[in-house]
């Protein structure tokens, strides 16, 4: 297959339409009730064809244009109107993207073979040449701009997706920064206003323990208060702590614009300790991995598994899709640029096959500052 369809535009108003300007022609000039009803017979079986290859264009592309192929062949002999040359139009734009010029001159010419073989007695040895020409320039054409609108839809949604890839990312930055924010609000909260309350409750419990008994009742009401107000920022604390898994969340919206392929996520609940740096370089392998996928396969579904490991020291992230493969792919700009992102971090990206199934893999050292952080934010 040269070029895989990926965008979505709905062919089915012109497809249906010429569909029926063929069958309306064949059935027209048809010579025969037995005739029109083998027309009729043939160009009904081609309609669910039609209607499964624009739904599923990149499908088993070859079985359904070789019995296309097969079908416009048999409806040559039972008619004499060169009008049946539109089921060859509707097959050069139809399977352009998949197949080389080459292959259709050759459908082509074999088509125009068979046409003429059938109704050569009919035109008492005068071969309308001029027609065989038209035709076989005008489906030629035809493969040029239905392949050249393919790449342009192709090229549209890309960047469109492209787009809302970046805005995902975007919208992440932006949250993981209020996040860290927040976060460095509620340390300060801990550490100074905190600590300061919790000396005061000591030194309230101490005073109502030794004062008067007529300054008990005022010195157990200001311990209690400064009791609720201590619960009180560690509730602010908490909350502030608490994994939003932003990660997983950007993943999933730009996985989400990617329809035709399902992916399936895990990701370690201890990510939420990841660096701004660390997440940015795992959500721009994730993106890497989804366009490739698209690009170079015919899979279906995608599973990202990002983890920590060795104390929290190390980030694993590994990305494998469901198609089968014997051989590692040659490394083009996208993934040469991915593997220097993550040497810019001190790690690296490996690629594997094991039981044809090829596993991407980036292993990114984590800094020990950030992790001994996190490891005192869950003892707190």
């Amino acid at each position: 297959m040269d070029t895989p369809i990926r965008h979505n535009t709905d062919w089915r108003f012109s497809t249906l339409t010429s569909w029926l300007a063929a069958t309306g022609a064949c059935a027209y000039y048809a010579d025969s009730f037995l005739n029109l009803t083998i027309l009729l017979g043939i160009n009904v079986c081609i309609l669910p064809l039609l209607l499964y290859v624009i739904k599923h264009p990149n499908k088993h592309v070859l079985p359904m244009a070789g019995c296309y192929f097969l079908l416009i062949l048999c409806l040559l002999p039972f008619t004499s109107t060169s009008l049946v040359f539109i089921h060859l139009v509707m097959f050069t734009a139809v399977f352009s993207p998949h197949f080389a010029l080459s292959r259709f001159v050759m459908a082509i010419l074999g088509a125009m073979l068979v046409y003429g073989a059938c109704h050569y007695d009919t035109w008492q040895g005068d071969i309308p040449w001029l027609m065989f020409i038209v035709w076989f320039f005008f489906c030629v054409t035809n493969w040029f701009i239905s392949r050249k609108i393919v790449e342009s839809l192709n090229m549209h949604y890309q960047s469109r997706q492209n787009y809302k890839e970046l805005q995902a990312t975007q919208q992440m930055m932006s949250a993981m920064s209020a996040k860290q924010e927040r976060r460095a609000i509620s340390r300060e909260l801990h550490d100074s206003l905190g600590h300061k309350l919790t000396a005061l409750s000591v030194n309230l419990d101490f005073a109502k323990r030794t004062a008067p008994t007529d300054l008990q009742t005022m010195l157990i009401n200001c311990h209690q208060i400064s009791q609720d107000v201590l619960e009180e920022v560690r509730d602010i604390v908490s909350t502030q702590r608490e994994d939003k898994a932003l990660l997983k969340e950007v993943i999933e919206s730009i996985c989400a614009l990617t329809p035709n392929l399902k992916a399936h996520i895990n990701i370690d609940k201890d990510s939420a300790y990841m660096s701004q740096d660390s997440t940015l370089c795992v959500i721009r392998f994730c993106q890497e991995m989804l366009s490739n996928t698209l690009k170079h396969t015919h899979a279906t579904e995608i599973t990202f598994n990002v983890t920590l490991e060795e104390q929290h020291t190390m980030l694993s992230a590994e990305a494998f899709h469901n198609q089968p493969e014997t051989v590692l792919p040659k490394p083009g700009n996208g993934l040469t640029g991915l593997a220097e992102r993550v040497a810019q971090f001190n790690g690296h990206f490996t690629q594997a096959i094991e039981n044809q199934v090829l596993i991407n893999t980036i292993n990114l050292p984590l800094c020990q500052s950030n992790h001994s952080h996190a490891n005192a934010e869950v003892i707190q």
